[in-house]
């Protein structure tokens, strides 16, 4: 017959094993954190991060060169305007953003494609968690690499062009800088949004590099009355407004006729407005459908 011993159970506040105090609890900084290492191990993420970059700071060099090859664009402007700085800044913003709307699709929409999900959601059974950490990550990264290219391209537009250079006391300077990288962040926040409702990459991606590069351009240019009430509530249309000078957008009124005129945060407003209603929306589906 074989003595079987059992260890004594621990006396009330004596030191329990880590595993046992706080291994099994799921917090959401431990969500956010691992949906921060799940970004940064995927290859993908420093490609898609290192062509935005590119792309970004890339187009302002090359609207530098222009204007020192034809200098006769400054006339009329003073150095470091707000006119100047949007001139310099906003062709990244068009092509850019692309790279940070795939970054974001795939952020969860990988995770449906490999069913990894699942294991996810087994950790995290609450699941609105780990919307809101893929939120937070994609937010994050996607503001601060916007902002870093951001002072890259004024630094080396500068260097190109002295008057391209920032006036910081110049009026809308500030804004038109910051523009950039907020308009950014929420359009990779719109994509994040709309891949957890299609939980498609491809799907997704085409809908939403659709919607900002054809289906509102297309909106914008038809000549049609009632389009005037829906322009100004085009998510992409609205949200650049941040990073437009006043100037800009009254050209851009008398070009593309509108009911209203939201103005610049106005406009970066209605494009928050999309991404909340399409977040809750895809809350909903996260919570009622199956992975």
């Amino acid at each position: 017959m074989t003595a079987t011993t059992t260890a004594p159970a621990p006396a009330d506040g004596a030191r329990r094993p880590r595993s046992t105090l706080d291994g099994a609890r799921v917090t959401f900084p431990r969500v956010v954190r691992a949906e921060w290492i799940k970004l940064w191990s995927l290859r993908s993420t420093y490609w898609t991060l290192g062509l935005a970059v590119v792309l970004l700071v890339g187009f302002a060099a090359i609207g530098a060169i222009s204007v020192k090859e034809f200098p006769e664009q400054l006339e009329g402007q003073a150095d470091g305007s707000a006119a100047l700085v949007s001139s310099l800044l906003q062709p990244g913003l068009i092509i850019g953003p692309l790279a940070f709307v795939v970054l974001a699709a795939l952020t969860v929409t990988g995770e449906y494609a490999t069913g990894s999900l699942r294991s996810t959601l087994t950790a995290v059974p609450t699941r609105l968690p780990v919307l809101a950490a893929k939120v937070v990550v994609v937010a994050a990264v996607t503001f601060v690499v916007t902002t870093v290219a951001t002072g890259l391209s004024l630094l080396l537009g500068g260097a190109i062009v002295p008057a391209l250079a920032p006036d910081w006391n110049a009026p809308d300077v500030p804004r038109i800088v910051l523009g950039g990288p907020l308009y950014v962040t929420a359009l990779a926040l719109f994509a994040l949004a709309v891949g957890a409702l299609l939980r498609n990459t491809a799907a997704t991606v085409s809908l939403v590099i659709g919607l900002v590069l054809v289906i509102e351009n297309a909106l914008n240019l038809i000549p049609w009355e009632p389009l005037e009430y829906v322009r100004p509530l085009l998510p992409a249309t609205a949200g650049a407004a941040i990073a437009s000078t006043p100037e800009q957008l009254e050209q851009m009124g008398e070009f593309m006729p509108v009911a209203f005129q939201p103005g610049p945060w106005g406009g970066y407003g209605i494009l928050l407005g999309w991404v909340a209603v399409l977040l809750v929306a895809a809350a909903v589906r996260l919570r009622t459908r199956d992975a």
